[in-house]
């Protein structure tokens, strides 16, 4: 809105009656919709809130979108302030992690590696994989989280058993410069330009500067840094058939502090990957969820197809400039029905102390979350049978 004015003669510190006047009249602003739906909103920031303290996690970050237009139906930190009353609460809690916050995402990251590779026909979601307990790049031991001996897996298998190992075999396919160009197009390394002041760009170093240690751990989600809402977006691309949707906070448009235009009018789509390499990743991350080989069944909603990834990253701390010893960030990202998605859901944990990981700790939030979508907005299961894709061979 525009604020009005009036100016008028005075004398003797008195009006002049009948002197000059000039009235300009206040125009009132317009309405701002956001593209929250609050009883999601409440639901999703009860579950995050519940997960995060039974985990003994110091937080927790989980964002709702709708697949096919970007519109985030839900974005929930804990711990929060109460916007009811927010001069009740420590200023510290101002602001949204999801938005300004980076971290190192951890094995989510796996599933954009794994889609690129796809895209290029590098590799084929059966292609078939020797992978040993660690690999050695420049000196440095690379394992997975389980010790194990020798495995025969699939590609599919490398992803639902989330193997660092298998992941940085399959990616000495591609170039450091092609993979950097993808996760760019994923919307890593960039503001997602929802509108909401101190959003952080993440950080994605420039392929110049990559190792081939930095190719390999980038790869599976070490060495960058992502925003929760980020990450969304980059998994709401393989489940939107390869298209990145520019995430919306606002129906319609707005203009920020910054005079930027902002809202689902302004929201763009590109192709990053083929809708091919889309849908045989989606395949690959249903497998995540077997009951018998998969990573995180805790996950799977019974009825439908579902699609997702695990994540558990170690966290650098400020002082030493070193991966701390027992802190991680866990998450899990998915999409539903998986074969038709609808939503994409994102649920990080940071420093849980229960032990668990993105399977055990932010699975079964997902899952909560996730059926609350499909029940709240009548998606019907597809019918389909799930995804069948060896893992091992």
């Amino acid at each position: 809105g525009t604020d009005g004015s009036a100016s008028y003669e005075v004398g003797a510190g008195n009006r002049i009656p009948l002197g000059k006047s000039t009235i300009t009249p206040a125009v009132n602003g317009t309405d701002l919709h956001t593209t929250i739906d609050r009883d999601t909103q409440w639901y999703v920031q009860r579950v995050l809130a519940q997960t995060v303290e039974e985990a003994r996690g110091d937080s927790g970050m989980a964002i709702v979108m709708d697949t096919r237009t970007g519109e985030v139906l839900a974005d929930a930190d804990y711990p929060t302030y109460d916007a009811a009353a927010p001069d009740q609460s420590s200023k510290a809690l101002y602001g949204s992690p999801s938005l300004s916050s980076p971290y190192e995402p951890g094995s989510v990251e796996k599933t954009l590696t794994k889609a690129s590779l796809l895209d290029q026909h590098l590799v084929t979601p059966g292609q078939k994989l020797v992978v040993p307990g660690s690999i050695d790049v420049l000196g440095e031991s690379i394992g997975d989280y389980f010790t194990h001996g020798k495995l025969h897996l699939t590609l599919t298998g490398v992803l639902a058993k989330s193997s660092n190992v298998g992941t940085v075999k399959a990616t000495k396919a591609i170039s450091s410069r092609r993979l950097h160009g993808y996760l760019e197009d994923f919307g890593l390394g960039s503001k997602t330009g929802v509108g909401v002041r101190g959003e952080s760009a993440g950080l994605l170093p420039g392929a110049d500067s990559w190792s081939d240690l930095s190719r390999a751990t980038i790869a599976f989600g070490q060495g960058l840094a992502v925003t929760a809402m980020q990450m969304t977006a980059a998994v709401n691309t393989i489940a939107n058939g390869g298209v990145y949707v520019s995430p919306s906070l606002i129906e319609g448009s707005a203009t920020t502090d910054a005079k930027q235009v902002v809202g689902t009018d302004t929201a763009t789509t590109h192709r990053v990957v083929s809708e091919q390499a889309a849908r045989q990743t989606a395949q690959m991350m249903e497998r995540v969820l077997d009951p018998e080989e998969g990573v995180a069944p805790g996950a799977a909603i019974p009825g439908y197809r579902v699609a997702g990834k695990t994540g558990t990253a170690q966290v650098v701390g400020s002082k030493c400039a070193c991966y701390l010893r027992d802190v991680t960030t866990v998450s899990f990202a998915g999409f539903a029905p998986a074969d038709k998605p609808r939503f994409t859901v994102y649920v990080v944990v940071n420093h849980p102390r229960n032990g668990g990981g993105g399977g055990s700790v932010a699975g079964p939030a997902f899952q909560k979350i996730m059926s609350h979508l499909l029940s709240r907005y009548g998606v019907p299961p597809t019918g389909t049978a799930p995804s069948r894709l060896p893992i091992l061979w």
